[in-house]
């Protein structure tokens, strides 16, 4: 998994679940500054975030980001709708898994 389709799995949610996997991202020292500002900074914060949000995370930083998430939203009104992506994703994680 990437952050990029971390991010495309949030989509289907409020604009506040991708601001917090941005905060995350900054506070975790994923990112140097805020993806909006590195977008549309220099040619080098733009390969910083492309590089960052294509990378392929390990299980560590992939549950590290959800908890963040997680504890950041857990008043949200849509905050079972997240938990259900993020048990989706781990479902077909261990699907591929026991099919390797």
């Amino acid at each position: 998994m990437t952050i990029s389709m971390l991010e495309e799995s949030l989509l289907s949610l409020d604009g506040e679940y991708r601001e917090s996997l941005a905060h995350c991202l900054v506070e975790k020292k994923y990112l140097s500054d805020t993806p909006l500002q590195l977008s549309l900074g220099t040619e080098k914060q733009q390969k910083e975030l492309e590089e960052v949000y294509n990378q392929v995370l390990t299980q560590k930083q992939v549950n590290e980001i959800v908890d963040y998430i997680s504890n950041e939203m857990k008043d949200d009104f849509q905050y079972n709708s997240f938990k259900r992506i993020v048990s989706e994703y781990y479902n077909r994680k261990e699907e591929l898994e026991i099919n390797i």
